[in-house]
């Protein structure tokens, strides 16, 4: 992509800190992170939280830095939006986490009181044909949610570059609906071409570094250099995913509302 190759050197630094940095070190303490207790629990989820919370905010600022109009891209222009617009992007983010809980609910009801012997399977004793059937119209309904979710993440691919350039909150959600009308099919076909891309990338570094740091390290640390490695290569090839991804987002929520210069109104 041009606007990437033309514009790497600013944003390179916020890539690196947010996209690369925060997840390299979050995914190296996830050894330590399973197996500690009390303060120490505490304390790694405090540093899981800060390194989501960096990443969400990198995210949104290679986002408004994209969403300008072509040719006028301004690094500050982009992290003033950033900065201004993260608290309402966090918010508009768990009014959507809390969505998908909620319609979540009713499958859960539908697992428990089906009979299945969930009990057993803790306990380690694999369920039989028979038992795993119980489950079918639970499974039914988890399915027609997940697709239902690919259709609402395609119609909202735009929210984040909404809620930047045009500072509102949940009312992003119709506005990124209204955007992206007639464009359901290509967007879910994107969406299914960028997991596979990003799923077949990340499997195939994790278990190159993986098999490789392996024979070099104790296989039974919680930080291990196999550990270190794995999530450094995974991390690098994931910043790599999310500037395209959110350049490519940038793009499209540009091409869609028109080339009108809206810089000085956040100037």
């Amino acid at each position: 992509m041009d606007f990437v190759r033309d514009h790497l050197g600013e944003l390179m630094p916020v890539l690196l800190i947010t996209q690369f940095a925060a997840p390299a070190l979050s995914g190296s303490l996830a050894g330590m992170r399973a197996g500690a207790h009390g303060g120490m629990a505490a304390l790694f989820g405090l540093v899981s939280l800060a390194t989501t919370l960096l990443s969400l905010w990198g995210a949104l600022y290679l986002i408004a830095f994209s969403a300008q109009p072509d040719g006028q891209e301004q690094r500050p222009v982009a992290m003033r939006l950033a900065r201004s617009r993260f608290l309402p992007l966090i918010g508009v983010s768990i009014v959507l986490v809390a969505l998908v809980a909620v319609l979540a609910i009713p499958g859960i009801v539908l697992a428990v009181v089906s009979g299945f012997d969930f009990q057993g399977v803790m306990a380690g004793i694999p369920p039989q044909p028979a038992e795993i059937s119980r489950l079918g119209v639970a499974m039914l309904y988890f399915l027609a949610m997940a697709l239902f979710v690919l259709w609402a993440s395609a119609r909202l691919l735009p929210i984040n570059a909404v809620v930047a350039m045009e500072r509102r909150g949940i009312g992003a959600v119709a506005r990124a609906f209204r955007l992206t009308r007639g464009m359901t099919w290509k967007l879910i076909g994107l969406l299914l071409l960028y997991a596979v891309v990003a799923g077949v990338a990340v499997s195939a570094v994790q278990f190159v570094v993986g098999s490789v740091l392996g024979f070099l390290s104790d296989p039974n640390s919680s930080f291990s250099l196999a550990i270190i490695g794995g999530a450094v290569a995974v991390a690098a090839v994931s910043a790599a995913l999310s500037l395209y991804q959110t350049a490519f987002i940038g793009k499209l929520y540009r091409q869609i509302v028109g080339q009108q210069d809206d810089a000085a109104v956040f100037a």
